[in-house]
């Protein structure tokens, strides 16, 4: 079997694999258990962020201006990184979570990491299909 048909056998087949494993029912019931949490997250830190930014303001009679925009810059800056956290944390979700493969399913998904590592070193680097 020459590289070409090497590369597109074993990609071919790991789309397959992929395919199966997002497709099982166990998985689908993972996704969307962890997919519920993350948006419950984004939606409880968005509470969260008002409600102390409301309670903050309502705190801040006394002080000066100049003050009170500093600490508002401050919680929006804060709220930024809260919200790019929970963003990066449901990135995730796009990749199979290994956690929840069976383990012939894991199996089969080392078995192609493995033979994916031997052609590119014996062919040298992937060839896209």
């Amino acid at each position: 079997m020459d590289a070409e048909t090497a590369w597109k056998d074993l990609t071919t087949r790991e789309t397959q694999l992929r395919l199966h494993i997002i497709r099982s029912e166990e998985y689908l019931r993972h996704f969307d258990r962890d997919y519920k949490r993350q948006v419950f997250m984004l939606y409880l830190s968005i509470m969260l962020l008002l409600l102390f930014q409301s309670w903050f303001l309502y705190r801040t009679v006394g002080l000066t201006q100049w003050e009170i925009a500093m600490c508002v810059a401050g919680v929006g800056v804060l709220a930024i990184l809260n919200c790019l956290l929970l963003i990066r944390t449901k990135m995730f979700l796009r990749r199979v979570n290994e956690a929840w493969i069976a383990p012939q399913e894991k199996i089969a998904l080392d078995n192609l990491r493995e033979e994916r590592r031997q052609l590119t070193a014996r062919t040298g680097t992937p060839k896209t299909a």
